[in-house]
């Protein structure tokens, strides 16, 4: 596959853009405009002269604000504003200049905007303007329709969750949410030409706008079509081994592996919790991709060990292993429940390159810790007779949520903690437990816009109060209930990561 370079250029500019020129950066010079800057997120001001207004609004001095919004003249064809001494002010959204959205609408650019900035801090646990992975797609658009359409939907359907998730109360709501349907339609017919003729160039990025659209239900319910989206893109997954990608972009290679690693977690978690049943390159090929999560460690907003990911998946198969017999299932639950106790999470998490100088690195240990108990929790919910002692499960319970504890809901890897959260709770007894577990899922519509609340959240929540119901309903049968072949066993399939 070209290197979005390559897309954008047809011959290089002498001097350095503006924008690389002010930060004293070294500009990859690219026309129409400069690469590096749509991957920092930010508008290229490009390589010719800049043209200022004459009278703009003074922004020091005794003139300040004079030229605020009450003030402003509206602009009209005779002119009246320059007659009256006013300057001539255009309020113009940054996404409607940038040359690279040419091809789209007025609407589909303000979209693919939304992605570029807000879906794309979304992705990542710390957002580096020049090292987020997923911003590189985005001078890809115009060169592949069904990566521009999914933009443009996951972008709307964000919008539609950033303002409440709900078209009936809020303006504007419906137009977002239709928007994000009639773009989700269109990239799903052109994948399906795109997946009949995939070529060597077009692989990885179709295999990015199908994981997209796994992301466009999270962002909706975390219900609906992701079944078989996963299925999708498991399908193409082992052709990345096969193909180094040695021919693309470092930023692109970036990209691939960031999205390929969200592909792999969620096919993990699918399986943990929804019954969704694993292909044959989960056995085949799983040390290679866990090589893949290893390469997307720092851009990771799950903040999961790979390693416990491992865990997980191998902790569901031993679920379903209906015809294994009983101690050679206890046995191999033993064996995953020392594995996970005895990782370090600690030395993993300080042994992370391409971490953000802002991440908080004792916030991260905390995080992978309650990841640590969380899998040794679902071992022993898997394998129930694998328990150590009677009260390992409660130790467990309790231990997960010290850690997720120590996790303040105002950090941004706030947002790697909905798995464990859900787990836990779904397990709890305890209505003091319960309701902190609910808080702790619902507070993240109150974080906005440090954390967007996706749909897949309140999902959970109506999850695990299901769950509670249909347990105190039977008090004669708690703790003899498995509360996660009943979630396995529901008609609905939920995505939770």
């Amino acid at each position: 596959m070209t290197g979005p370079s390559t897309v954008l250029v047809g011959a290089q500019s002498n001097k350095a853009c503006h924008n690389c020129r002010r930060r004293r950066l070294r500009c990859d010079r690219s026309r129409p405009s400069c690469r590096k800057c749509w991957i920092r997120g930010e508008d290229c001001l490009g390589y010719g002269t800049l043209l200022r207004w004459a009278n703009a609004p003074a922004v020091r001095g005794h003139l300040v604000g004079q030229l605020t919004a009450p003030n402003r003249k509206r602009a009209n064809p005779a002119g009246d504003g320059h007659r009256n001494g006013a300057s001539l002010t255009l309020s113009v959204h940054p996404s409607l200049l940038d040359p690279l959205l040419n091809h789209l609408n007025r609407t589909a650019r303000q979209y693919a905007h939304h992605f570029a900035t807000a879906v794309c801090r979304d992705l990542v646990s710390f957002d580096q303007p020049e090292r987020n992975p997923y911003r590189s797609l985005m001078p890809l658009a115009s060169k592949f329709d069904f990566l521009n359409a999914i933009i443009i939907a996951t972008g709307a359907m964000h919008l539609y969750a950033f303002h409440g998730g709900s078209h009936e109360h809020q303006p504007g709501g419906p137009k977002l949410f239709i928007d994000a349907l009639v773009a989700k339609d269109k990239a799903i017919r052109l994948l399906r030409a795109a997946v009949d003729g995939v070529t060597p160039e077009s692989h990885a990025m179709v295999l990015a706008a199908i994981v997209f659209l796994v992301n466009l239900d999270l962002i909706d319910s975390g219900q609906g079509g992701w079944q078989v989206h996963m299925e999708a893109a498991s399908a193409l997954m082992p052709f990345l081994l096969r193909d180094p990608m040695s021919h693309l972009d470092p930023s692109l290679r970036a990209c691939v592996d960031a999205i390929a690693a969200d592909c792999l977690t969620y096919r993990v978690t699918g399986s943990a919790i929804s019954g969704v049943p694993l292909d044959s390159w989960a056995d085949h090929d799983l040390s290679n991709f866990l090589s893949i999560l290893k390469r997307a460690e720092p851009h990771s907003y799950h903040g999961c060990p790979p390693e416990i990911l491992q865990i997980l998946l191998s902790a569901s198969k031993l679920l379903h292993a209906t015809s294994k017999p009983e101690p050679a299932k206890i046995q191999d639950g033993l064996s995953l429940f020392d594995r996970a106790r005895t990782l370090d999470v600690v030395e993993w998490v300080y042994s992370i390159r391409g971490l953000s100088p802002h991440d908080d690195l004792g916030v991260r240990v905390s995080l992978a810790l309650a990841h640590r108990a969380t899998a040794c929790l679902y071992v022993l919910l898997a394998v129930p007779a694998a328990a150590p002692s009677p009260s390992a499960v409660d130790l467990l319970v309790q231990e997960v949520l010290d850690h997720l504890a120590a996790v303040p809901i105002k950090n941004v890897l706030f947002k790697g903690t909905m798995w464990p959260t859900f787990l836990v709770g779904a397990q709890t007894d305890d209505p003091a437990q319960r309701a902190w577990c609910t808080e702790r899922l619902e507070v993240v519509w109150d974080n906005a816009p440090l954390i967007c609340p996706w749909g897949y959240i309140r999902t959970a929540v109506r999850k695990m109060q299901h769950l509670w119901q249909v347990r105190d309903q039977d008090p004669a049968g708690r703790g003899k209930r498995n509360w996660l072949l009943e979630l396995k066993d529901m008609r609905e399939k939920c995505l939770i990561v």
